[in-house]
């Protein structure tokens, strides 16, 4: 019979830390690292020494085979209770089980370890040493075991307070081995179901994401998502494109593994062997590494701060692992489905339907079945050009790329400037041309890229060289509606001339609607 319903018991602190060193409760790997502060450790234990309550433990018992710690605090978990299901999982206690197992049972020679705690049995409060180890220290890892408790016990036999000391240290024993916690378990549910019970309890409000729940659910003997991911971001990282979300990478591997890259499709990882995993996973760092080259060589993009969404990187990643061979042509076509797609905003609320078709077609041109990657007839870019800019929003990243694909050598008066000045996407290395007192400031249309501040005035701008204003998108007619402060002109203006380069970019006729 599954035990779906809550079922509440009391246990031993004793019972408990025993139970996850003998591998009977476990941590899933969904679980956050242990965070707590020295502060908040002596806290706990301090409040269990004066017998105030420290909350409830919640475990799930499942059969759900998940990938869960082998080591807490630097103890390897009994592996004779590994294979025994259903078992324990630990949802909400790890901080305070983790410290109470590091603090009762940890076996280091460090004396700044975190877990090197004693008890001070003159002023019974819980303490880190900072000095020379007295008799009045007790350390608790040498509390549970008996024989260790009488050995740390015939210390204070020289110290003339050692009947206090005595006294003090069997009150610390019981307090610790028969203090009671309120033990909630919940029955064999599915792992969807237990999340969000996992994100009402947790103490952050962290949510678990579908990263957090494959981790543990597509643990095999020979691989470790964990350990997967964080290497096809190693590499991404080494590359030089800064951060890749472990999101992206996972949608990548489950494509790389046949399936799709919606929530139900990354689901279906669980069911393959570790073989399968393995090969997933190489052949999406390799399509993950070839499309970021791909778009650096034709979009400048060489950071991932600027990528307008993260499923253009899942698509691309899936054609270079299909075709590791791309042609001239291939190679063109898909710049231009970038583009598209960006100045567009497709992947706007992109539906799981919408996600399945566009990976059967990438899939379908990778493999030379179509030349037609079915993009609309004609785009609508109003939003790339007239948005409020702001970048966190794709069709403001998307505008900030088209600046930056220009590769500018200089602002527009001619200072010079490197690629490392404007290489992450941040708000100091956009300039508006538009004043702030008009209503019309901080649109997309009406930025450039200079990461020098102060130094624009309309004045004059007409006089600075062609060459230097075309790398920033502006045209002599823009420059003329600025140099007499003509601002909403300026943008109309610049907008059509933008207009005609996103088309010719796309190969799409653009059109947009001012507002």
């Amino acid at each position: 019979m599954k035990l779906r319903d809550p079922k509440p018991e009391i246990q031993r602190i004793e019972e408990l830390v025993t139970a996850i060193r003998s591998g009977e409760i476990r941590l899933p790997k969904f679980q956050r690292p242990f965070v707590w502060s020295r502060v908040d450790m002596l806290n706990l234990l301090d409040s269990i020494y004066n017998g105030y309550p420290i909350g409830s433990i919640l475990l799930w018992n499942s059969s759900e085979r998940l990938k869960s710690e082998r080591a807490i605090v630097g103890f390897e978990v009994n592996t004779t209770a590994v294979d025994n299901y259903p078992t324990n999982y630990l949802l909400d206690g790890q901080q305070r089980l983790t410290t109470l197992c590091g603090a009762l049972f940890w076996e280091g020679s460090d004396p700044s370890s975190i877990w090197q705690i004693y008890f001070d049995l003159e002023l019974e409060e819980f303490t880190y040493s900072k000095g020379p180890i007295g008799a009045n220290l007790f350390p608790l890892n040498k509390l549970i075991k008996t024989s260790d408790f009488i050995k740390q016990c015939m210390k204070f036999e020289q110290s003339d307070q050692s009947r206090r000391y005595y006294e003090v240290a069997e009150k610390l024993l019981q307090s610790i081995k028969d203090y009671k916690i309120a033990v909630v378990k919940i029955g064999d549910i599915a792992l969807d179901e237990v999340a969000p019970i996992f994100e009402r309890i947790n103490s952050t409000g962290r949510k678990l994401t579908m990263v957090d729940l494959m981790r543990a659910a597509t643990w095999k003997d020979g691989f470790d998502l964990t350990i997967a991911i964080d290497q096809i971001i190693q590499d991404v990282e080494v590359a030089g494109y800064g951060d890749i979300s472990d999101t992206n990478v996972l949608r990548s591997i489950s494509a790389a593994a046949g399936f799709g890259i919606n929530k139900d499709d990354i689901d279906r990882l669980r069911n393959c062997s570790a073989k399968e995993l393995k090969i997933a996973a190489e052949g999406a760092r390799k399509g993950i590494v070839a499309a970021l080259d791909f778009l650096r060589a034709g979009t400048n993009l060489d950071d991932l701060s600027f990528l307008p969404y993260g499923l253009q990187l899942a698509h691309l990643a899936e054609f270079f692992r299909i075709s590791q061979h791309s042609d001239h042509n291939q190679q063109r076509e898909l710049l231009r489905w970038f583009w598209s797609t960006s100045a567009s905003r497709y992947f706007a609320g992109a539906s799981t339907g919408q996600n399945a078709k566009d990976l059967a077609v990438i899939r379908a041109y990778a493999n030379n079945e179509t030349d037609d990657l079915e993009l609309p007839e004609t785009l609508d870019i109003s939003q790339f050009l007239f948005d409020q800019f702001n970048l966190r929003n794709a069709s403001s990243t998307a505008f900030a790329l088209l600046l930056k694909a220009q590769r500018p050598l200089t602002n527009i008066s001619g200072r010079p400037f490197d690629e490392a000045h404007i290489k992450q996407k941040e708000r100091h290395i956009f300039q508006d041309l538009v004043p702030r007192e008009f209503d019309l400031a901080n649109r997309n249309i009406g930025q450039i890229l200079n990461p020098y501040k102060n130094w624009f005035s309309p004045t004059g701008i007409e006089d600075y060289p062609h060459d230097q204003l075309q790398q920033h998108l502006l045209n002599e007619a823009c420059v003329k509606e600025i140099s007499v402060r003509e601002f909403e002109k300026f943008l109309l203006t610049r907008a059509a001339y933008v207009k005609e380069m996103v088309s010719n970019l796309t190969g799409r006729p653009a059109v947009f609607t001012f507002s």
